[in-house]
Order: structure tokens, then sequence, then C-alpha cells
């Protein structure tokens, strides 16, 4: 656990200091190319994770994660909902990565902020991303599998999205990803109202 969490922070302080990982312009272009032209469909996908509609996805999460686990489960996927909204707000300052250049690669629209955390991504996987956590950690059956293979999709679907319109690098919102899964499992596992160890199958 200690190496997740310092490779973590590795990759974190890294992106303070590099405008972009060896491989993320190769990636991003080569997302760009076979997505198609019209990118709406991202736009949209963009516009889930915006108030107010990010609201109704964590609604839809509360319900799932009672289903799941019951009530400390519906306070445990707010509070990784707020801390992601808080990480983002003080990280990308800090960090203070700028977003891919129209002279690097095909830029969909200039938006103003930095590109690591990525905001979005710390909104699905504080959502999505906690919940296939959740699913994984004390689900069974086949609403585990479900609740798994949806979230894992959305989150895949949320990453290409964001790489075709060029408003992150690959890396952004991977690790941005990666820090909310590692959130949610801490909470999960050692927070203030936690659900206990990982559910096998036999329990």
């Amino acid at each position: 656990m200690d190496r997740v969490i310092h490779s973590c922070l590795l990759v974190t302080l890294a992106a303070k200091y590099y405008a972009y990982f060896p491989g993320d312009m190769v990636v991003e272009k080569w997302v760009q190319s076979w997505v198609p032209q019209n990118l709406n469909w991202a736009v949209g996908v963009s516009r889930t994770a915006e108030f107010p509609w990010v609201l109704l996805i964590l609604l839809l999460i509360l319900v799932f994660s009672w289903i799941v686990a019951g009530w400390r489960a519906v306070l445990i996927s707010i509070f990784s909902f707020v801390g992601m909204l808080a990480l983002g707000n003080w990280l990308g300052p800090v960090i203070a990565r700028p977003r891919p250049s129209p002279e690097l690669v095909h830029v969909f629209r200039p938006l103003t902020g930095y590109s690591f955390p990525s905001l979005f991504a710390l909104r699905y996987v504080a959502t999505f991303g906690f919940l296939a956590v959740l699913a994984a950690w004390k689900g069974c059956g086949v609403i585990r599998t479900a609740l798994m293979i949806v979230c894992g999709v959305l989150l895949i679907v949320g990453w290409v999205a964001r790489v075709a319109l060029a408003a992150h690098w690959p890396s952004d919102v991977i690790i941005s990803y990666y820090l909310g899964l590692l959130w949610a499992a801490f909470l999960i596992r050692f927070g203030p109202i936690a659900l206990g160890p990982f559910k096998t199958k036999s329990s």
C-alpha cells in the first residue's frame, strides 16, 4: 500500500515539472485519429460532470451505494465526492500544469484553468469510480459484476471524451482517476465510518 501511495505522490509531483509525459502526445493524437470528427458527443459527456448534472449522477450513486452496503456507504460516497471537489480546487493552482497546446495537438476549444488534475475526472471517479470500488469491496453476484463493468465503461468513455477534445493530456485523466480510486478505497476501508475488510465470495 505504501508503494501505491508513494507512486501516486511521485507522478503528481512530476506533473508540476513536466507539461506532458512521454507518450501523452502520441496517445492523444491516436485517440483523436479514430474518434468521430464530430465531437458533440464528447462535449455532451463532458457536460455530465458539470453542475447541476453531476448532482443527478451523485444522487444515482447514493441510491446504488445504499443498495450495495447501506447507509454508511451513502455517507462515504458523499465524503468521496466532497473530497475530490476540494482536492481539485486546491491542487490545480499548486501543480499549474498547462492544458494541451494547439501547436502540439488539435484542440477542439481553448479552455481556461489547468490541465491537472482533471476536474472532470475527479468528479467522475468520485462517483462512478467510488461505486466501482464499493461494488468490488462489498458487492456480490450479478450486481457486483454489473456495477463494476458499467462504471468501468463510463470511466473509459470519460477518458476518451476529454482526450478527444484535448481538454487534458491522457495522463491528466489517468492520474486523476488514480487519486480518486485511492481516496475511495481509503474511505471504505479506513475512514471514520469504514465498511471493513474486502468481502470475499465466501464471506
